[in-house]
Order: C-alpha cells, then structure tokens, then sequence
C-alpha cells in the first residue's frame, strides 16, 4: 500500500469512526430515557412508604419489602434472564422489557393489597433487570470506543436525572393525589421509552449468546471479584443511608418537605454522571473511585451532625449525588476495560452487583435504625466505604503487577 492509499485508508476509518458517533448519540439519549423511568421507580418508592402503609394497611416496615424484594429481584435476574435471552436480538430485548416494566409499573399502581403489589414489583425488577445492562451494552456499540465512558455516564445519568425530576414529581403527585400517581407516572416514562427506541437504531448489533455459567465466568478472575466486590460495599454503604431519609432529614426536611433534598441529590447525580464519565476516559477510572467513596465516606460522617440544618443538609445531598454517581460510570469503565468477558456480560455483573448492595444496605440500615436509631446510619456506612477503598487499593496493585 502506497502514502496516498494508506492515507486514504485512514481517512476512511476516521471518517467511519466520526460517523458513528454522530448516529450513536440519539440511539443513547433514547436508552438514557428508559434508564431515566427505571431511576424513577426505584427512588420514588422512599418517598411514598408511608402513603402505601397507610392505605394497604400495614406499618412501614412492611411496606418496605416493596424495595427489598425489587432489589433482589432485579440482583439475580441482571444475570439469569440475560443468559436466557442471549440468543435475542439486543434491540428485542430493550423493546420488550420496555414494554413488560410499563405493564408491571400500571400493575404496581392498581394493587389492591401487599401481596398484589409486592407480585407487581417482582415482575418490574425482572424487565428492569434485563433493560439496564443492554442498554448499557447498546450505548457502548454505539460511540467510538474513546467515548464509551461518556456514553455510560449518559445512561448512569438517566438514573441520576430521575432523582431530579422524576422522583420529586413523583413523590408531588403522590402527595397531592395518591401513591398510586407515581407507579402511573413511571409507566407513563416507560411508554416514552418504547417511543424512543423505535424512533431509533438503538440497539441494533448483533445478540450476545452466553449461557449461566458463561456469564458467570468472569468472577474466576480475581480483578473482576474485587470490583464487584467494591461496588456491593459502596452501594450498601450509600444505600443503608439514602433508604432511611426520611428519618435522617426529618428535622430539616419540615414543612420543605423530602423531595427538595432528594432533588438536591439528584442535581449532584448529574454532575456527578457527567465527572466520572469524562475524567474515567481522560485519566482512568482508578482518579474517580477514590476521591469519590472517600467523598462518600466524609458526607456520611457528616450528615447526622448537620442534618437539623436545610444548608448543611441540602450541601452533604449534593455531594452525595456527585461522589455515588460518579462511581458508577467509573466502575463500569474499569470493568469493561479489565477485559475478562464482553462488555455485556460485565455490565450484567456490576448492575447485580449494585443491586445487591442496595438490597444489603437497606436491610442493615433497616438493623440499625430499629436498635440504635438513625442516627447512628453513619457508622456502617463509613465502615463500608473504607472496606471499599482496601479492596480497590488491592485491586490497583494487582493490575499493576
């Protein structure tokens, strides 16, 4: 090959490479969206516990197996429907539990009774399950690959924007209508991300077949065991306090009520998304993990200290918002980038893996809260994110190495 054929060919994969990435950008917005309906649904439910208990008849414990059986729910089936739906076009898979977690989402707000509803939110973890890893997998395929940390950080953003929006709309509508709005207005996001899809090519490459124990493969490597490993304990730490909010904030909360300081969080979510999407593709994901979950551990710290102070409050909210959300993208970079499977299998992985930590964090919270009361939250959280930073520590000398 010739100068002027080996530049040409150059040109051509530049060119092809720009191209991509002008068409993939839509195809992501329009994943982001159906990320944006599953955040809603998952924050909105603190919000409205005490609104469910009232009219099913029942305490709020109880009504918080509401979060605990969604999030073990959407833990295990991340990777067991995955492997079954692996011989399926991706684009099908995304339409589908689109399409099923809108179903189960009106389902959620008809529910006669605990049991109806608790059925409803098993089945909706199920689809939201099956959505999040392929639409992480999907925007991936869809940018260049020097992008794909933005292209997460938009998808982890839809998540992040629900807490700015869509939880505090939904925790509005509750209040002055019913909790039974908020399940509606989830399925009405839901309906708007079958729309989107459609409208785009999201979605389009070929169907990743992967059995269980294929899927599960990736654990054997120890890099990737500790990644999980640190994702489980940040989210548990984070989520041991982010259950318990409305006793954590009732003196600063007021007559405010809870959804400006959930707003709050959700506001740093996005810068958050933002940060730890760019500066994982710039400089690696190893300058967002540690600054981010020490982040974490100092607001945890902090919060029952200042948390009779709508200021203080609201400031801890949003540094919360950018230190968690950050992780996230950055994880998710770290664990595509350890190159032990495909990218979806790995994203299936770290998604139960966060689930199982919020499913963790709630039921230990939920320990703590009833011996020694919330205030006392901040004490399994610290301790959390420091086992997260030892774990990772250990990590980044083995990669090293």
């Amino acid at each position: 090959m010739d100068d002027d054929m080996a530049g040409t060919a150059v040109l051509d994969r530049t060119v092809r490479v720009r191209d991509r990435g002008r068409r993939g950008w839509p195809s992501v917005a329009a994943l982001a969206i159906g990320a944006f309906a599953i955040g809603t649904d998952m924050f909105v439910v603190a919000g409205i516990l005490n609104g469910i208990a009232h009219d099913l008849g029942v305490t709020a414990g109880t009504a918080g197996l509401t979060v605990t059986a969604f999030a073990l729910t959407y833990a295990t089936g991340a990777v067991l429907l995955s492997a079954l739906l692996g011989a399926r076009p991706l684009r099908h898979v995304l339409l589908g539990s689109a399409v099923l977690f809108g179903t189960f989402s009106v389902l959620s707000a008809v529910a006669p009774t605990l049991p109806a509803l608790l059925a409803a939110r098993v089945l909706g973890a199920l689809a939201a399950s099956v959505y999040v890893p392929a639409a992480g997998a999907a925007a991936v395929a869809a940018v260049p690959e020097s992008h794909r940390g933005r292209a997460l950080g938009v998808i982890v953003g839809g998540a992040s924007a629900a807490l700015t929006l869509g939880a505090p709309l939904g925790v509005l509508l509750a209040s002055r209508l019913s909790w039974r709005a908020a399940f509606a207005l989830v399925a009405a996001l839901a309906a708007a991300t079958v729309i989107g899809l459609l409208l785009t090519r999201a979605g389009s490459g070929p169907p990743l077949r992967a059995t269980v124990r294929e899927r599960l493969r990736p654990m054997r490597c120890p890099a990737v065991a500790a990644a999980l490993g640190v994702t489980v304990l940040v989210m548990t730490a984070s989520y041991s306090m982010y259950t318990y909010l409305p006793s954590l904030l009732a003196a600063a909360a007021g007559p405010l009520g809870l959804g400006l300081f959930i707003g709050a969080f959700g506001i740093g979510g996005m810068v958050g998304t933002w940060w730890g999407g760019t500066v994982a593709d710039r400089s690696g994901p190893r300058r967002v993990v540690v600054p981010a979950v020490a982040g974490l551990a100092a607001g945890f710290a902090a919060l029952p200290h200042i948390a009779t102070t709508v200021a203080g409050s609201l400031a801890v909210m949003v540094g919360w918002g950018i230190a968690a959300w950050g992780f996230v993208p950055a994880q998710q970079h770290r664990l595509i980038g350890l190159r032990a499977g495909p990218a979806p299998l790995l994203l299936a992985l770290n998604s139960s893996a966060i689930h199982l930590g919020s499913a963790a964090g709630a039921s230990f919270g939920g320990l703590v809260v009833d011996a020694a009361g919330a205030g006392r939250l901040w004490m399994i959280a610290v301790a959390c994110c420091g086992a997260g930073l030892a774990v990772h520590g250990t990590l980044v000398r083995e990669v090293r190495q």
